[in-house]
């Protein structure tokens, strides 16, 4: 397990930067945390490491962004998935297989009896008003 602390949201996107250097394509990457944690923020990192142009959002309402860099990102967001049944029913379990991009899950807990063995777990915590602290665990 590795820990991160940062200070701003700038250093929680070199987080996700570093993250991407480290695990590459292939990777799910299953963020936990409260609203605000800093989830989307991390993927914004994701993304400049692959070299995605372009402003990343949230797919809150949407429940799924695809963009396309040097690797595609695919950014699921499963805030509004209650159950594991109702994430295969919208047909989003295709992306849990995804050897040549990146997954990035947010709040993945939602679907967690289904995630593959081989993920980087990412819980996000918020530890002052820009402080957080960010822990990883590979089960790659």
């Amino acid at each position: 397990m590795q820990e991160f602390r940062t200070g701003s949201p700038e250093e929680t996107e070199k987080i996700g930067k570093q993250l991407i250097s480290q695990f590459g394509k292939g990777s799910i990457f299953c963020l936990y945390g409260p609203l605000a944690a800093g989830k989307t923020t991390l993927v914004k990192g994701l993304a400049k490491a692959l070299g995605v142009a372009g402003t990343i959002v949230s797919p809150s309402y949407v429940l799924l962004r695809q963009y396309e860099g040097d690797t595609t990102l695919f950014h699921l967001d499963l805030f509004r998935i209650q159950t594991d049944e109702e994430f295969v029913e919208a047909g989003l379990d295709e992306y849990l297989l995804q050897p040549e991009g990146v997954v990035a899950i947010e709040w993945a807990g939602r679907i967690e009896n289904i995630l593959p063995a081989e993920r980087i777990d990412i819980e996000l915590e918020l530890i002052g008003k820009d402080a957080r602290l960010i822990r990883v665990d590979a089960s790659t």
